[in-house]
């Protein structure tokens, strides 16, 4: 490995097709903070502690290779660890671009 690289090591649950268990993208992390926001033009900021790239990388590894099905979905507030809101993110698995 070169001296400009990072290892990752990292072992996720398989979940099924249509649910999916969190409680392994946030096992270990001590301070998962992110916030979505989004502006008038359609411009979206993503601002996180590293406990919180962490946390969704953990999450997009396992939609992307636990064998979702398409339409497979979940909702999420726009900001983790902060106060709720009434505004979400839906993350939903397609099998093309729309």
């Amino acid at each position: 490995m070169a001296d400009d690289s990072i290892g990752v090591s990292l072992t996720l649950t398989r979940d099924k097709p249509n649910s999916m268990n969190f409680a392994d993208t946030s096992s270990g992390l001590k301070d998962i903070w992110y916030k979505f926001e989004a502006d008038a033009d359609g411009n979206v900021n993503l601002f996180a502690t590293s406990d919180g790239y962490e946390h969704l990388a953990r999450y997009f590894l396992k939609m992307a290779r636990a064998g979702k099905r398409n339409g497979y979905h979940a909702h999420h507030t726009l900001e983790f660890g902060g106060s709720p809101e009434r505004r979400e993110l839906t993350i939903t698995f397609c099998d093309q671009r729309r």
